[in-house]
């Protein structure tokens, strides 16, 4: 009887050990795979800065604003300073005052209708990757920046430098989004749908390389 009650509560344990785990990363099915296929066999790879940043802003998480201001420094920064607009990303409370203003209640729907949409962009890591390809057919010397998504609270849509091309997916949610209204004209609209990114990502980070 002992023993069997012994292996019924390492069992709850067991069974409470996952479950916080899952609760941890609530969304860790959704930043995966659907078809579990990998980075290898993918080729091309956008990286999902913006799931960072929500694990950030949803949760608070230490371990995803540790990521944004190590493994994503330049793609911090330009968010703060260039699509937030909210000052220096040296400050110390940068991060706080952004994490503010995506927690009012229709940015947090907006990251939803993000994460409805954009759950898979395989199709647009294969369009860059023919994008790319076009660009050094015309110029051996072009070199592929590293491509990665974030949400810019209907900000910028798309922010380059050097060697960064950042796409605000919140920006390319379809010309009904009910987000856009009262905020961008119809014209606006008819450019702000997911066939749009890539054309709009590469005119932006040429015409870059082309300024003196």
């Amino acid at each position: 009887m002992t023993r069997h009650l012994y292996l019924f509560l390492l069992l709850i344990l067991l069974c409470a050990v996952g479950v916080w785990s899952w609760l941890a990363r609530p969304w860790e099915g959704w930043m995966l795979e659907d078809d579990g296929d990998s980075k290898a066999q993918r080729g091309f790879v956008i990286d999902r800065y913006d799931r960072i940043l929500d694990e950030y802003v949803s949760l608070g998480s230490y371990t995803a604003l540790h990521r944004m201001n190590t493994d994503y420094t330049a793609q911090t920064t330009m968010l703060i300073e260039d699509v937030l607009q909210l000052g220096s990303a040296m400050e110390p409370d940068a991060e706080k005052r952004m994490r503010y203003l995506f927690l009012d209640s229709t940015m947090q729907e907006l990251l939803d209708s993000v994460h409805a949409q954009y759950n898979d962009i395989r199709d647009l890591e294969a369009d860059f990757e023919r994008a790319f390809k076009e660009q050094e057919r015309k110029d051996p010397m072009f070199r592929r920046p590293h491509v990665y998504t974030q949400i810019g609270r209907l900000g910028r849509n798309i922010v380059v430098n050097d060697t960064l091309i950042g796409i605000s997916l919140d920006m390319y949610l379809g010309t009904d989004s009910p987000f856009y209204d009262g905020r961008f004209s119809d014209e606006q609209r008819q450019h702000m749908t997911r066939s749009d990114i890539v054309n709009d990502a590469i005119k932006a980070y040429t015409g870059r390389q082309q300024t003196p």
